[in-house]
């Protein structure tokens, strides 16, 4: 990419105005010349106004004197006027081929400031398409890398939670480490960075052994005031030494700003959307999300014949113990469960809060023995986990109906319902045990099914 011209700027109408200087050049040589030949008629004139006496020969030598005098003093300024107009017409030459670089300079600037809109443009129609932060990076990291002729390129996120760098997209290279002071100075103090010497630059050391000459850094988002956070960074490497220039990085600069805007706004997309399918408390899915799940679960089971396990749970004594310990503890008692839940199933299940301390576990392509495996393995968890502020384990236990499609229902709210008079059937023979919509016709063994969890 080019830069700007360097120098002193130059007037769009530089070549007129020399047009100019060499015309009123010409005009003055033609002065001089004309002046000669004044000089001459004179001296001309002094000889034909001689003494009567002065003899012919004196005559004739004393007007020759005369007009080669005058002659030579014309040729003497004629020269010398006309090595001032090569010398002049050299500094015009010179004046033109410095103007047309500059045109040509600008005119690469210029092309790159609108290569770099069209990419802001095509970042925002990924944005239109999809609001996930991969492929916006991703298609970031595609068009900034030929951009700027970078050898790689770096996005990173950062996480102001944990402190961390989270959902790094590399173009041209692997693992690359940037350095924690890199970070800082430009996540924290919103720094652009400039280093076209690696090797010679204290903290890029790692960067120099991998082959990389040159870096230059800006903050993702930055905002206009100075205790505004950046959510991130982009890094260009070359391997040429001086491979970037300042005009680039204020372009990277620009980039990233309108770039971080973006993906600002997919992360509150995402934030809206987690929040839209989860609960608050538990992090767990919600009922609506739940309600959806287990819609789509059973007509894929139904295409494939494959059966669908629902659990519905609800604590045993969870009153007595919020009464007892105060909401505080009562919720860190539901997190506590709902951590359990998602512990002893597979990634592929789903797990939601049903309401106050009632879950819903669905266990795709699950049949009795599998959804008895995971059942047992709950119940007996929450058995045998202390509660906070309790002596002993037990303070809260759980009871779990189950239901299968297509054996006990054949649509999500019939298998709801089934699940739900299974709980309650459970609650009223005790609570604290698994309880099923249809009694299965002989045991089922409890090695049986899949793995409660991922391998």
């Amino acid at each position: 990419m080019a830069t700007p011209a360097s120098g002193p700027a130059y007037s769009p109408n530089a070549v007129q105005d020399t047009r100019h200087a060499r015309r009123r050049s010409s005009l003055m040589l033609f002065s001089v010349l004309a002046l000669a030949a004044l000089a001459a008629l004179l001296a001309t004139a002094a000889l034909l106004m001689a003494p009567p006496d002065m003899t012919i020969g004196q005559a004739r030598a004393r007007g020759l004197g005369l007009i080669a005098a005058m002659l030579a003093a014309v040729l003497l300024i004629a020269a010398f006027w006309q090595r001032y107009l090569v010398r002049a017409a050299g500094r015009d030459s010179a004046i033109l081929q410095r103007t047309v670089a500059a045109l040509r300079r600008r005119e690469a600037a210029d092309q790159a400031e609108f290569t770099l809109m069209s990419c802001i443009g095509d970042l925002i129609e990924v944005f239109t398409r999809t609001r996930h932060l991969e492929p916006i990076l991703r298609e970031a990291a595609r068009v900034l890398q030929p951009t700027f002729q970078a050898d790689a390129l770096v996005l990173q996120l950062h996480e102001p939670e944990t402190g961390r760098m989270t959902l790094v997209v590399e173009e041209g290279g692997h693992q690359l480490d940037l350095g924690e002071e890199t970070r800082r100075s430009v996540i924290e103090g919103g720094k652009s960075i400039l280093a076209n010497e690696l090797s010679a630059s204290p903290g890029f050391g790692n960067l120099a052994q991998r082959g990389y000459a040159s870096l230059m850094v800006a903050p993702l988002g930055r905002g206009r005031r100075s205790t505004d956070r950046s959510i991130g960074l982009v890094a260009a490497l070359g391997r040429g030494p001086s491979a970037f220039t300042g005009h680039e990085l204020a372009l990277l600069t620009r980039f990233a700003r309108h770039a971080g805007l973006l993906i600002e706004n997919a992360q509150l997309y995402k934030r809206a959307e987690r929040l839209a399918e989860r609960d608050g408390l538990t992090d767990l899915y919600n009922q609506r999300h739940f309600v959806a799940m287990l819609n789509a679960e059973i007509a894929k089971g139904g295409k494939l014949s494959a059966p669908v396990a629902l659990l519905m749970a609800d604590l045993d004594n969870f009153k007595q113990y919020n009464d007892a310990h105060g909401h505080p503890k009562g919720d860190l008692a539901l997190r506590e469960v709902a951590r359990m839940l998602a512990e002893n199933t597979r990634q592929r299940d789903l797990v939601a809060r049903y309401g106050g301390e009632e879950f819903v576990i669905i266990l795709p392509a699950t049949g009795r023995a599998g959804a008895r495996r995971v059942a047992e393995a709950i119940r007996a968890e929450v058995e045998r986990f202390r509660f906070p502020d309790e002596e002993r384990p037990g303070a809260i236990t759980i009871t779990i109906g189950v239901a299968v499609f297509p054996d006990d229902a054949s649509n999500a709210e019939a298998l709801i319902q089934r699940a739900d008079d299974a709980l309650y059937r459970g609650k009223r023979a005790g609570k604290n045990r698994v309880t099923w919509a249809s009694e299965p016709a002989e045991p089922l063994p409890l090695e049986a099914g899949p793995p409660a969890s991922l391998p």
